[in-house]
């Protein structure tokens, strides 16, 4: 019996010295400064954009490669068949500068443009910068939460559209049209930063090339109305500001150096994460649900839209029941109703 005992202890250590052999190597690295870290970044990352070229097919898949002398080929910074953009992001104390490449923006028309907080299905390959190897893709396309992923999808993604679909007719299969495509450099502060991930090391700066085919609007408190629809959203901001803002982590309105959130109520819960957006004691879910006799064949939703669409004819009303005034003070965000 001592023996048996024996051995069960020793089975125990050593799944337990695994174990922690496991977890030590998924621990993070000693955390470094974000300044610091972010100039070594974006010298690497302006490095590979002089010396590296790329290719892409019709369908806009991506391929990178080294430039050679007399190759024939232009570097990605000058390579007139794309335009390589900019934009800043301030996180962390920082200015993380994001270059990025839009090869197609997407469908204006019928697509649509994802908030930073929506689920998107996008068909992505990941590459080391430092290795100029391939740490992650997928092929077919997958489904992400933007807030659930590197910091820097979030700031890029929103500047495209999704395509349009079309069904499998007969022999030819289902496809997506005119999607949103593009390419984006993130320094190691807007993706991984201390943390190794799959083949890549901590502080790696890296690339995606992506292709955006669909997006899901989501309802975080499940209160009736879309996320993109309880941002804030003044007259005052610049229309590109408005797709770009953060709402998980805010947006400085008026310049203050203060974050402000859309709470309606001032409790403290920013209204896409609120039940209550007006603090009236009434759910915002009960105050958007549909009178009986709007409730139709063509018109079935138990709730009214935000704002009217083609099939939804009225979209939350006010207090006195107008449906479709686009400054209207919609009663869920107005604790005199109740």
């Amino acid at each position: 019996m001592n023996n048996i005992f024996k051995i069960l202890s020793v089975f125990v250590f050593c799944v337990a010295l695994a174990a922690c052999t496991k977890n030590s190597n998924n621990d993070p690295a000693p955390l470094r400064d974000y300044g610091t870290q972010y100039a070594a970044d974006i010298a690497q990352i302006d490095q590979y954009i002089d010396s590296h070229y790329l290719t892409f097919d019709a369908d806009y898949n991506v391929a990178f490669d080294t430039l050679l002398p007399g190759g024939g080929h232009s570097s990605i910074r000058t390579d007139t068949a794309f335009h390589l953009s900019d934009t800043t992001v301030a996180q962390n104390g920082i200015n993380y500068k994001i270059y990025f490449i839009k090869f197609r923006e997407g469908d204006l028309v019928y697509g649509n443009r994802p908030t930073q907080v929506d689920s998107i299905h996008v068909a992505y390959r990941g590459t080391n910068l430092i290795k100029s190897s391939q740490f992650d893709v997928a092929v077919t396309p997958v489904w992400f939460k933007l807030d659930g992923v590197v910091t820097g999808w979030s700031h890029i993604i929103p500047n495209f559209h999704t395509g349009t679909y079309s069904a499998a007719t007969g022999p030819n299969p289902a496809t997506f049209n005119n999607f949103g495509a593009g390419v984006m450099f993130l320094p190691s502060g807007l993706a991984y930063y201390n943390n190794a991930a799959s083949n890549i090391a901590a502080y790696s700066p890296i690339v995606f090339s992506f292709k955006l085919y669909e997006l899901h609007y989501r309802d975080h408190d499940g209160d009736g109305i879309l996320d993109k629809d309880e941002r804030r959203l003044p007259a005052s901001i610049p229309k590109e500001l408005r797709w770009k803002e953060n709402p998980a982590t805010g947006y400085d309105f008026d310049g203050d150096g203060i974050v402000d959130l859309y709470d309606t109520d001032g409790d403290g819960i920013a209204n896409m994460y609120d039940v209550d957006d007006d603090g009236d004691n009434v759910l915002t879910r009960t105050e958007t649900i549909k009178l009986p006799a709007d409730i139709t064949t063509a018109s079935p939703l138990g709730h009214y839209p935000f704002s009217p669409t083609p099939t939804e004819p009225k979209g939350v009303p006010d207090c006195s029941n107008d449906y479709t005034t686009s400054t209207r003070l919609r009663k869920y965000l107005d604790p005199t109703c109740h």
